[in-house]
């Protein structure tokens, strides 16, 4: 069954030929129909059917797929929130240097924070699809007189 999914627009293909050319020998003989008509209007039909399957399919895959981005920012936001409920423990308890670094790490997370937000289906497909396989994102500068947090740089892992 996994074979048959993994690859069903080949399988309904071959059984949408497979119906074309034997449907209308079919008709021929149980009602005397013209052959190339009757050929005509089952790929027709065929044709039909096989665009509403797989508009099916492919709207299936796609909300799977905002399911998974769903499940996945879910999961995450939980972990960002988690790390900042212990980050405050830790300010809280913290020496002025100790604080400086962890204006850092407030950093780091707010970032990861936008990041998120920002986090779609389409996002992934232009990322993907980009030339140089990469999105370069400017983290926000603090306005509170530390230093400015360098640029990220997100680099997409390409294989040749």
């Amino acid at each position: 069954m996994r074979g048959f999914l993994k690859h069903i627009e080949l399988w309904l293909s071959a059984a949408g030929i497979a119906v074309i050319l034997v449907v209308p020998g079919l008709l021929l003989r149980l009602a005397g129909a013209d052959y190339w008509q009757a050929m005509a209007y089952t790929a027709i039909v065929v044709g039909v059917l096989h665009g509403c399957i797989f508009w099916t399919v492919r709207r299936r895959q796609r909300l799977a797929r905002e399911q998974t981005l769903r499940e996945a920012h879910a999961m995450l936001r939980d972990g960002i929130q988690k790390q900042v409920a212990a980050l405050l423990t830790m300010d809280a308890r913290a020496t002025e240097e100790q604080r400086r670094r962890l204006d850092g790490v407030f950093d780091s997370l707010v970032l990861l924070d936008h990041l998120l937000d920002s986090l779609s289906s389409e996002r992934l497909t232009a990322w993907s699809a980009s030339e140089e396989g990469r999105v370069e994102i400017a983290r926000p500068h603090r306005a509170t007189g530390t230093r400015p947090a360098p640029d990220l740089h997100v680099h997409k892992d390409v294989q040749n």
